[in-house]
């Protein structure tokens, strides 16, 4: 995107942070404004000051509109091969604990949290675990509380199951109706989907294990610093911090992690 394209849409970040209250600063906005070209295209929006006005005269713009612009691309055992990862190097260390805290922050609509508990159930630990999932859109918490999800997507998803060490077959854990599926109660009682931003917000539980994957790349440099201080603030000596495969970690004074796993982006938190 060229610099006076960025320049132009600079008005228009503002208006959005005072109506919703949500600031955008921390964010690359290279992506931003990318996926608010794409979104003026679909609403058939010719300016940012057309966009502007219709964003006070549709019912709801704002909610849809701040979901296309943080909605988060995912998918059921996104790479496969760190979850095997997890199995090896993560699942071990969290058997020795009778209750289990995990925190899945920016889980988007909660295809990789079910996917998670139930590799946990396959060992054996999904009954000791508590899940809390957060993500700063509401829509995408909508979809994840419901635990619904389309019926065609299952057979890729049932083969990254299987490369990432699944013992049954995937259709034990939903039950399938006209074109959707719905995961069990099982799987759904251990999680706990919850609106939180990650930029602004602060969590006072501690945690064993936290998954925060593909978040990072979204921020400037700035905002990952004190994301990951956060993060890690809230993990426990020796807990694990697993980030998306493409996303390296920067050295942060005070935040002392050791590499578990460099191809799959999996850390431990050292005393």
């Amino acid at each position: 995107m060229k610099n006076n394209d960025i320049f132009k849409y600079k008005a228009y970040w503002k208006v959005i942070e005072d109506s919703t209250g949500y600031d955008f600063s921390g964010y690359s906005f290279d992506s931003l404004n990318l996926r608010l070209e794409h979104f003026m295209s679909s609403e058939r929006i010719a300016s940012p000051e057309e966009l502007k006005e219709k964003k006070f005269s549709k019912n709801n713009l704002n909610k849809y509109h701040l979901n296309h612009l943080l909605g988060g691309y995912t998918e059921m055992f996104r790479d496969p091969d760190f979850f095997i990862s997890l199995r090896t190097n993560v699942f071990p260390f969290l058997s020795t604990f009778p209750k289990i805290s995990i925190w899945h922050a920016g889980c988007s609509t909660g295809e990789e949290v079910y996917s998670l508990a139930i590799l946990l159930e396959e060992f054996n630990l999904l009954d000791r675990c508590e899940i809390y999932a957060t993500d700063i859109n509401e829509i995408n918490l909508e979809n994840a509380i419901r635990g619904i999800y389309t019926l065609t997507n299952m057979h890729e998803s049932a083969e990254r199951y299987f490369r990432a060490g699944g013992k049954d077959k995937l259709s034990k854990y939903y039950t399938a109706f006209y074109d959707n599926i719905i995961f069990h109660n099982r799987l759904r009682a251990r999680l706990h989907f919850n609106k939180h931003n990650l930029i602004a917000d602060k969590s006072e539980r501690r945690f064993h294990f936290i998954l925060c994957r593909n978040v990072f790349v979204y921020f400037n440099y700035e905002v990952q610093q004190t994301t990951l201080k956060l993060l890690c603030n809230n993990l426990l000596d020796d807990g694990f911090l697993g980030i998306g495969l493409k996303e390296r970690l920067a050295d942060i004074a005070g935040v002392n992690l050791s590499i578990i796993d460099t191809v799959n982006q999996i850390y431990r938190k050292l005393n």
